[in-house]
């Protein structure tokens, strides 16, 4: 058995959120209090990480525990009750992002001839004037947004959540191999984006 797959195993018997959601499944009712109140910061984060500053954020976050309790009677533990709450929370953030993409294109402004308008917000500050920009946290949360959905989650989840492949690819339903590929193409596209910013401080 390899070192992912015992990890996971361990990890399944001691982890307390699985204790809880069993114990819920049971009829305590104040376990699945204590799981919100143990997960509910770590799905605010990744949702806060995949989306930005995204206006429903927190209907998002209550929806990833609405779908919890409703999967009372299915659930089976196949690993940490974490990567079953990430799994959630990613699908649901990725339903968000492609509304979100296609509101925009569904609501672009015409003329009265019907063609696009080639609108610019006034209020929006250019790259270089951007206070969050002149800051390297602002910097990498800009090129973290910058990347497809699924590199930004893999990268997310490994540097800010710890999660190793074969728990990343539980929650995006890929191979640990596909993870790994993935991982490389977010952090060498991360470095392209980022590189202008360290030759100018050269």
């Amino acid at each position: 058995m390899n070192d992912d797959r015992t990890r996971g195993g361990a990890g399944r018997e001691e982890d307390p959120g699985v204790r809880w959601m069993l114990a819920f499944q049971q009829g305590e009712e104040e376990a699945f209090d204590r799981i919100v109140e143990a997960y509910q910061g770590a799905v605010f984060g990744l949702l806060r990480r995949l989306l930005g500053p995204h206006p429903a954020i927190e209907d998002l976050a209550q929806e990833v525990f609405v779908r919890l309790y409703r999967s009372r009677e299915r659930y089976r533990p196949q690993g940490r009750l974490s990567t079953f709450l990430y799994r959630i929370t990613w699908n649901l953030a990725l339903n968000a992002l492609r509304d979100s993409k296609r509101q925009r294109t569904l609501s672009l402004p015409v003329d009265r001839q019907g063609a696009p308008l080639d609108l610019a917000d006034p209020e929006a500050a250019e790259p270089s004037d951007s206070v969050q920009l002149e800051s390297w946290a602002g910097r990498i949360e800009a090129a973290l947004a910058a990347l497809p959905e699924n590199q930004r989650t893999a990268l997310v989840l490994q540097h800010y959540d710890g999660l190793d492949l074969q728990e990343i690819g539980e929650i995006l339903g890929i191979s640990p191999k596909a993870v790994k590929s993935l991982l490389h193409r977010a952090r060498t596209r991360m470095r392209e984006l980022l590189r202008p910013y360290y030759e100018a401080e050269q």
